[in-house]
């Protein structure tokens, strides 16, 4: 019975023994169970985290992956070379040392390549910023900061490379110019390629890039610039190439040849300015003004200076870029702004010969008649020997009313005329409308005024401003009022007159040629309009310009004397209120077969004779080679009084 009993308990105890075991096994096998989902779980996301790495982000991290290991560097081409007309070379690319940075390239953590980068090239971090700005967009493709840097600049980045991570030295084309004043206007200049030009220029360009900012380089970028090229090559952490993966060279830019002769440019440039130092003891103010010369033969543009110019090369110095750019942009006298294409003058007198045609050709005046000059007209135009207290001309016909420049003769025959005939054959001209010469900024255009102008000009004044009167036909037949005109299209005027009726569109570029000098395009002689003019009238027109320079009274007498060949001329003034005239003058030689024409404006230098003048017979000296011969002269008498 005891036995029984303690196999009772025993059992009891066993079954308690049991039961105490089950209890402790239930928890455990939770927390298993948890442990087993745990690890599924997070074996699944990380499944899922590699597939998305891997499948959808792959090829994203594969390009971050080959970013820091690799780096395509875009090739730029070598820029076409622009020559002048006799092979001289005006503005040609050589090899230099560009500094690049890639904005990926840095470590997210490092705070000292921009301050020393900074420091290094002479720049402001600002700069700096604004370089890695541009390369946004492609933060594994280098962002060049300066190019044509010094070798003392190069030495110091190597020093530093360990420091500088994200940074390299290359080597590229960059622009150089031959004496850049004395062309800049008609060569122009490269920058930084801004926002709208990126947008509008294509998927090629890059924000570092340069462009053609002005002139020639820029109206022939698509030319000049070439193909860019790429090359992919793997680097170290520090940036140091190790190999070349593949590359495919640029293609090199076009090379133009100009028309322009430049020792004709720089004897233009020269002559304005040696000439308005003697200008400004009487008319302080004559600084600026534009000369050009053209073949009218052809419309080869032969000098085109604007006077003052500015130097190119500055404006790609990374140092100086800046403050030189603001200097030109403050600067009073405007040097970026082309006065041979852009500037808009009153033509005055030089505006003679065009009524001289229309009052021919509308039968308003006689090759053979004559015109008493009281020197007032009608609407009180006045002679210039009357506002100088001098005896009136008297009796005139057409070629010496030129010669002697009368107002009174050219507003009485102007206003018979009437404005609606006056203006259309200024059109005829070439006046009101551009030239077609290839050039950027595109040139203006100037104003033809008429009845239809006044009234939409002054629309939102009295009713009495806006009506055209005879006295407003009398000031435009002078070349004074509301008639403008550049330059350059009272070259074609002049030309116009010169081949009797036959104008020629204006051009600087004769030829392109690929870089292995293959002829790509040669331009041809394209006739811009002919009038319908007899030759009685051009006879007689062209008779008075002659005068200009041969009559004792002639307006450009004193500028001519002693000229071997035939000039014809025509000297003139535009009033300018509240400041001096402006000076102007035109002329073309030899008169029997014309060679030459020139035309000059000198900014508030008085009088045509005595301020343009001057200026233009120094531009047909060199043309015609008697300045040489002048010196060759003075050499040979200097050794005979030796």
């Amino acid at each position: 019975m005891q036995s029984v009993m303690l196999l009772h308990i025993g059992m009891s105890c066993l079954g308690d023994r049991g039961e105490t075991v089950t209890l402790k096994e239930k928890p455990m096998e939770k927390r298993l169970n948890a442990f087993y989902w745990v690890a599924i779980f997070t074996l699944l996301i990380l499944a899922g985290r590699l597939w998305y790495l891997q499948i959808v982000r792959g090829e994203h991290f594969s390009r971050l992956a080959d970013g820091n290991r690799m780096r395509q560097v875009r090739l730029i081409p070598s820029r076409g070379i622009i020559t002048e007309r006799s092979g001289l070379t005006l503005a040609r690319s050589r090899l230099a040392f560009t500094v690049s940075l890639i904005p990926g390239g840095i470590p997210a953590d490092n705070v000292e390549v921009i301050p020393l980068l900074s420091d290094i090239l002479g720049i402001t971090i600002e700069e700096l910023q604004e370089a890695i700005r541009r390369g946004r967009g492609y933060p594994y493709e280098p962002v060049r900061i300066v190019r044509d840097v010094d070798p003392a600049t190069v030495i110091a980045i190597e020093e530093n490379r360990r420091r500088l991570p994200g940074v390299y030295i290359d080597q590229e084309a960059v622009r150089d110019y031959h004496d850049p004043r004395y062309s800049s206007h008609v060569v122009g200049y490269l920058g930084i390629i801004s926002e709208p030009e990126l947008q509008a220029l294509g998927a090629s360009y890059r924000g570092s890039d340069l462009v053609g900012k002005s002139g020639i380089e820029r109206y022939y970028e698509e030319q000049l610039r070439g193909v860019p090229g790429a090359i992919t090559v793997e680097v170290n952490a520090l940036s140091r190439p190790i190999q070349t993966v593949n590359s495919i060279e640029p293609v090199p830019g076009q090379n133009l040849r100009l028309t322009l002769d430049y020792d004709l440019q720089k004897a233009a440039f020269d002559a304005f300015e040696t000439h308005t130092e003697v200008v400004r003891r009487t008319y302080p103010d004559a600084y600026n003004g534009a000369v050009i010369a053209m073949d009218p033969r052809t419309g080869d543009i032969l000098a085109m200076a604007s006077i003052p110019g500015f130097e190119p090369d500055r404006l790609l110095d990374a140092g100086e870029r800046n403050d030189y750019y603001r200097q030109l942009v403050a600067d009073p006298r405007q040097p970026f702004f082309d006065r041979v294409t852009q500037g808009q003058y009153g033509p005055g007198s030089t505006f003679k010969p065009v009524t001289a045609v229309a009052i021919l050709e509308e039968g308003v005046f006689g090759v053979n008649d004559r015109f008493h000059a009281t020197g007032v007209s009608q609407y009180g135009v006045r002679d210039w020997v009357i506002t100088r207290g001098l005896a009136p001309f008297g009796w005139l016909d057409l070629p010496t009313a030129i010669a002697l420049s009368s107002n009174h003769f050219f507003a009485d025959h102007g206003a018979k005329v009437g404005i609606d005939h006056l203006s259309q054959w200024m059109r005829d001209f070439g006046l009101g409308a551009r030239t077609g010469l290839a050039i950027s900024p595109q040139e203006r255009i100037g104003v033809v005024p008429d009845r239809d102008w006044k009234r939409e000009r002054f629309a939102s004044s009295a009713q009495y401003d806006q009506i055209w009167y005879p006295s407003d036909t009398e000031q435009v037949s002078i070349g004074q009022g509301f008639v403008t005109a550049t330059p350059l299209q009272m070259a074609v005027v002049y030309s116009s007159i010169a081949n009797r009726g036959t104008a020629y569109v204006p051009r600087l570029v004769a030829a392109v040629y690929c870089p292995e000098g293959e002829l790509v395009f040669e331009s041809e002689p394209e006739i811009l309009h002919e009038l319908d003019v007899s030759d009685a009238t051009w006879t007689a027109v062209i008779k008075g310009m002659q005068g200009t320079v041969t009559q004792a009274r002639g307006t450009a007498r004193s500028a001519f004397d002693g000229f071997p060949l035939s000039v014809a001329a025509k000297t003139g003034s535009y009033e300018v209120p509240g400041r001096e005239s402006h000076g102007l003058f035109g002329a073309f030689a030899p008169v029997d077969d014309p060679e030459i024409v020139v035309f000059v404006v000198v900014e508030h230098g008085g009088g045509g004779g005595s301020g343009a003048a001057p200026i233009a017979r120094m531009v047909m000296d060199r043309y015609f080679g008697f300045d040489v011969e002048d010196e060759q002269e003075d050499e040979q008498n200097e050794g005979t009084a030796e």
